[in-house]
């Protein structure tokens, strides 16, 4: 399952060379996997078992430039599901455009927020991710 999040661009997301900056960009993305999570009632089941994912490798490739007045549509995905650990699939496109703007691939752990260790990814959270991880085709 795809889920979109659509993010104005504005002039504190630019740098000096008037397009977003790198880091900006990493921001938008966690936004966008919040917001995936919480459209899809992962939080809920996190929060209830005092669980968290981290983020422990992440790739991003930049394909076109962004500038302040643009609007851009970040797709967020699962693409993979171990016993403990994952990946994400996030693509930016101008809102509008089919054309890739940034493809980010991020892989995750799942860990005990009280103990800090990894955990296994199951029970209910493992039912929800495996009913929106993407299909292949």
């Amino acid at each position: 399952m795809v889920h979109e999040t659509a993010f104005p661009i504005r002039t504190f997301h630019t740098d000096s060379f008037g397009h977003v900056n790198n880091a900006k960009y990493l921001e938008l993305l966690e936004e966008a996997r919040w917001q995936y999570a919480e459209d899809n009632g992962l939080m809920k089941l996190l929060t209830r078992d005092n669980l968290g994912f981290i983020i422990i490798d992440m790739r991003l490739r930049f394909r076109d430039e962004v500038v302040e007045g643009d609007r851009i549509v970040v797709s967020t995905q699962l693409l993979t599901l171990g016993s403990g650990s994952g990946e994400v699939e996030q693509l930016v496109r101008k809102d509008g455009q089919r054309k890739i703007a940034l493809k980010s691939l991020f892989h995750f752990i799942l860990v005990d927020r009280e103990t800090r260790t990894p955990a296994a990814i199951e029970g209910d959270i493992r039912e929800l991710l495996l009913g929106v991880i993407a299909k292949k085709s």
